[in-house]
């Protein structure tokens, strides 16, 4: 469960609104797989962690206890999905639920995108624009601009700097790329 497309991966539903599903504590991953299978359009936001215990999640909800569906009440109700385990029941004022508008749900989704992608390159130790060096047995050593990190620590994308003064992308392993030293005079 600890692939952040797969938790985050929804369809559209059939709703103009979304609603917010409270679930017991630690239950919004095991909530969100039953939705799945029932092929309830759901949304689970989460951001990485690095924890303490190997073993732990490196996952975490960005609202713990809650998710999202799209899907109108009738439709939960007729699917069975308060009587899931782990679910409450959605959030509601007055008996009614309450419905989230989509621009919310997509500036959610922007904004837990984004604490992602900051984490991931933090954990590189490189942020977009550093000045970096490429050493590579066939290439030599190369200087060059950060771009991203590709897939965690493992690889990145450079800007290379070529010789005729234009630039040129490179994936390559993160093992190879280290912070250019500031050299005085």
């Amino acid at each position: 469960m600890e692939n952040l497309s797969a938790v985050e991966a929804t369809s559209s539903g059939t709703s103009d609104h979304w609603y917010a599903l409270r679930c017991k504590s630690n239950m919004e991953f095991i909530v969100n797989d039953q939705l799945k299978a029932k092929l309830i359009p759901n949304y689970l936001p989460v951001y990485a962690v690095r924890p303490v215990n190997p073993r732990s999640h490196t996952l975490k909800p960005y609202f713990p206890g809650y998710l999202f569906v799209n899907d109108e009440p009738e439709q939960l109700y007729a699917q069975k999905v308060f009587l899931m385990r782990g679910v409450i029941g959605l959030v509601n004022f007055d008996g009614v639920p309450a419905t989230i508008h989509p621009k919310l749900i997509e500036a959610v989704r922007r904004q837990t995108q984004q604490l992602n992608l900051e984490q991931k390159q933090a954990r590189s130790g490189f942020m977009p624009g550093d000045e970096v060096l490429v050493e590579d047995s066939l290439i030599g050593e190369l200087e060059g601009i950060f771009e991203k990190c590709i897939n965690g620590q493992e690889r990145v994308s450079v800007l290379l700097r070529m010789v005729q003064g234009g630039m040129m992308r490179m994936e390559l392993p993160a093992a190879k790329v280290r912070r250019k030293s500031l050299r005085n005079g």
